[in-house]
């Protein structure tokens, strides 16, 4: 298997335009993405302009922990490429737009600078999130959150009371926790409820742009912040919170019966937050960030709607470049912003 230094790697990518104008753009202090991770694959390798100018921090080992026989990470990223497993894709690039505060155009623009088109990336996985300041820690959440697809109790990971996890981390995995205590922020209240949702079916995996431009209804589905203050109590399902400590576990203990009338109970009916919304609305002014993919994302529906059927309307149809615009229209252009990166160009100049 082969390395790369990192420090090395990073003196190498920081020679490149792209990653110093990444590194040194300005950038909203209440920066919001629903993205915490995204795993990316292809099965095209890396583009040979970014295999030659990393190749002087390579070495050889024996580290047999992933199943490439390359890995690379970078502040920015990392990447895997050139599988050892023949069920993997060719190359898996993983990106954390929140914390990198990584603009949408930004994260296309490092997809084409690791493999030279994000026309030729999926998304195998991502993690939807969506954050609380000075609202209720970890612990008020559970009393509150319901998994609706889970059929066991929550863990309470090292009984601390600080991170309740729902299901496993192979599944659709739900994690409500401290984000705080996590970035060693004493004396704040930061909740992060976090949904993880892999792919392993290479058919399933949207394209980068769709996935970027797609509605996200399925966004932390059938998770509900339920509005347990509407709740007598006198009801069973509150002596049963204040039993078992979270909401999810209280509500296994019902019957049948029970669960049917409690999800019709207002409580149920009006959460206590409306997370697809929610999530929704930070999805818009992430993408607001970078105006031509704001700009597609809500035309692309108007295309397809009156595209008369003749032809399967996709991204690649009509040449959707979330950067570029190779299909606009003169009426359309007042409305688009200035761009940030090319695409397909060479992201090796200035130019």
């Amino acid at each position: 298997m082969y390395l790369y230094n990192k420090r090395r790697v990073a003196e190498l990518l920081d020679t490149v335009p792209l990653i110093r104008d990444i590194r040194t753009a300005k950038k909203n202090q209440h920066f919001v993405c629903p993205y915490d991770k995204l795993i990316v694959c292809s099965d095209k390798p890396p583009a040979h302009e970014f295999v030659e100018l990393i190749r002087p921090a390579r070495f050889e080992t024996d580290d047999d922990e992933t199943f490439y026989q390359y890995k690379l990470v970078h502040d920015l990223f990392s990447v895997h490429w050139m599988h050892v497993n023949p069920m993997a894709a060719t190359t898996s690039i993983m990106l954390n737009p929140w914390k990198h505060k990584l603009m949408p155009d930004e994260v296309l623009a490092l997809i084409d600078f690791i493999i030279g088109s994000h026309f030729d990336a999926q998304v195998a996985h991502n993690d939807d999130k969506l954050d609380w300041f000075q609202f209720l820690n970890s612990k008020d959440f559970a009393r509150r959150l319901y998994v609706g697809y889970q059929r066991k109790s929550p863990r309470d990971y090292d009984d601390l009371s600080q991170t309740y996890l729902y299901g496993k981390r192979r599944g659709q995995q739900v994690k409500n926790y401290n984000k705080a205590e996590e970035q060693g922020l004493d004396g704040e209240i930061w909740t992060r409820l976090e949904k993880r949702r892999k792919r392993r079916d290479k058919n399933s995996r949207p394209t980068l742009s769709q996935f970027l431009l797609d509605e996200r209804n399925d966004a932390l589905k059938n998770v509900v912040i339920v509005d347990i203050d509407k709740f007598s109590g006198r009801d069973k399902i509150m002596r049963r919170i204040n039993k078992f400590g979270t909401f999810q576990e209280a509500y296994m203990t019902l019957t049948k019966e029970e669960k049917r009338k409690l999800k019709l109970h207002e409580a149920f009916r009006h959460p206590l937050v409306d997370l697809g919304a929610l999530f929704k609305k930070e999805l818009d002014q992430w993408l607001s960030m970078s105006p031509h993919l704001h700009l597609m994302k809500r035309i692309f529906p108007v295309l397809q709607s009156s595209w008369s059927g003749k032809d399967t309307l996709t991204y690649r149809t009509v040449r959707i470049d979330p950067i570029n615009l190779h299909f606009t229209r003169a009426h359309l252009e007042p409305y688009v912003g200035k761009e940030i990166y090319r695409l397909r160009q060479s992201y090796f100049t200035d130019e």
